[in-house]
């Protein structure tokens, strides 16, 4: 005993895994015991056996941190960016839930969010004007600013809570960004935001949280939620059953739903399911050459759509379809367009002969921005030519400038490509007056629109009590604390 109290003085370690010369304290200590078993009664060797259980955990515990990937950068050493990558990647896996939402393969699933693989060099490309260490800043630090057509505003400011990155972390994570295919740039740079505001905002915001998880959980079954959600500890049920007020289908995971998003996006998510749709997980009906498409719109960008149908049988299908070969429809009265879905517009101003089609840039409620060739042109709503599209019982449809005549006249008159034509109305099946023309995409959420309207304010605040749980590793333990079995 009193060598194995010196051999610690001394510095040894405790275990024999220890590069010192002298016999690890542990060893002395167990020696010393080994020599009362032999020396003395049982209790000894009951002690003995009780500590050398202890001495076990106590070694299995000293390797756990080894296997950690666990950063706290203090400082980053930029002769080495190779090394400074290798420490964001770990923020980017770790702390930053960075990985939760966003791949770094392009052959694996598609994730919440846009996948990053070759981000280093594609950044440069996706803002006109800057940098790619500049778009990659923006995006850290204020996503909402540069969105990938198909993704919405979900991902969470990571410099606030819950995340809460460092200055220090979010230059790592830009750097293994970086490295994906370009070039890291260890410039300094300064943070485009102010992190003495976060405490100010927070002490604005009334708390939410005042409600009880376990009663949260129950609301979650009760509502069916869990019937689209998936949540480790809840088993759910089969995807693709009907229920008698909705369709069940997949919706995204909310296992960690807790560890990367504040909670006002849930809370938001829950009363306006709506407002950001994770990509892949929107229901969309889109016409394309004649053909309607109604499912799951998979994935999007600036060139094609890819849409996910399902047959009377279960069999599902996915469609690529080019934005150019959606179907224009015709449109009544020009407000909230980009609200309603439309992306592309052509109207006839008053004082021009020839009709102007462009992509929608912005809109309020007196004009429309459209993008024509290589300009932003603004149009007045109100003076906008009104049009008719007729439709024969040979199925041709004709758009033109209105003049005069409707379907309980004799002949309506058009201007057809500048040159005005009479129709006979007993040759048209249809005709429909509209102020424009435009391409439609509008993407819902098939979460029921009447869901908040069944959740009572309590119910609600239980809910949210319960969704904060949900970080990864707490969402099994919250079944476990419940002592409930999981729900079928």
């Amino acid at each position: 005993m009193v060598v194995s109290f010196i051999a610690y003085i001394a510095g040894a370690s405790a275990f024999p895994i220890a590069s010192e010369n002298l016999l690890p304290w542990s060893a002395w200590f167990l020696i010393s015991v080994i020599v009362n078993i032999i020396l003395w009664s049982n209790v000894v060797k009951l002690l003995t056996f009780s500590l050398a259980i202890i001495w076990f955990y106590a070694f299995v515990a000293g390797l756990v941190p080894e296997s950690s990937t666990a950063v706290n950068l203090t400082e980053l050493d930029w002769s080495d960016p190779d090394a400074v990558a290798e420490q964001g990647a770990l923020v980017f896996n770790g702390k930053g839930q960075c990985a939760a939402c966003h791949t770094v393969d392009t052959s694996a699933p598609p994730g919440r969010c846009p996948d990053l693989t070759d981000i280093g060099v594609n950044a440069a490309t996706r803002v006109p004007g800057m940098d790619a260490k500049a778009y990659l800043i923006e995006s850290m630090y204020q996503p909402a600013n540069f969105l990938v057509p198909g993704y919405g505003k979900i991902m969470p400011e990571v410099w606030k809570a819950p995340i809460n990155l460092s200055k220090l972390e979010i230059e790592a994570v830009i750097a293994y960004l970086q490295s994906q295919g370009g070039e890291i740039d260890p410039t300094p740079f300064d943070e485009p935001i102010d992190r003495a505001d976060v405490g100010t905002t927070a002490e604005a915001l009334p708390p939410l949280l005042t409600g009880d998880p376990e009663l949260g959980k129950k609301v979650f079954v009760d509502a069916a939620c869990i019937s689209c959600h998936a949540v480790t500890g809840i088993e759910s049920p089969a995807v693709g059953e009907t229920n008698e007020d909705f369709e069940v289908v997949t919706a995204p995971d909310l296992s960690e739903i807790a560890a990367f998003n504040d909670m006002r996006y849930l809370e938001e998510s829950i009363l306006l399911p709506a407002a950001q749709i994770v990509s892949g997980y929107g229901a969309v009906t889109v016409r394309a050459k004649g053909t309607t498409y109604q499912g799951t719109l998979v994935s999007q960008d600036t060139e094609k759509i890819v849409v996910r149908t399902k047959a009377a049988d279960g069999t599902e299908e996915e469609h690529t379809i080019l934005l150019t070969e959606i179907d224009d429809e015709p449109i009544e009265e020009l407000t909230n367009l980009q609200a309603r879905g439309y992306f592309t517009l052509t109207l006839t101003p008053t004082d021009a002969d020839a009709s102007v089609t462009g992509e929608i840039v912005s809109e309020t409620d007196e004009t429309v921005t459209l993008k024509v060739g290589d300009e932003n042109r603004t149009f007045s709503k109100t003076d906008v030519k009104s049009q008719m599209t007729v439709i024969t019982f040979d199925g041709d449809e004709i758009v033109g400038d209105y003049v005069s005549g409707t379907m309980d006249d004799d002949e309506i008159v058009l201007i057809v490509d500048g040159t005005e034509e009479i129709f006979d109305t007993f040759d048209l099946e249809e005709a429909t007056m509209t102020r424009a023309r435009g391409k439609k995409l509008l993407v819902t959420s098939p979460m029921p629109e009447n869901f908040p309207l069944i959740l009572t304010v309590t119910d609600m605040t239980n809910l949210l009590s319960f969704l904060s749980t949900l970080t990864g590793a707490t969402a099994e333990a919250v079944t476990e604390e419940t002592g409930e079995t999981p729900t079928e």
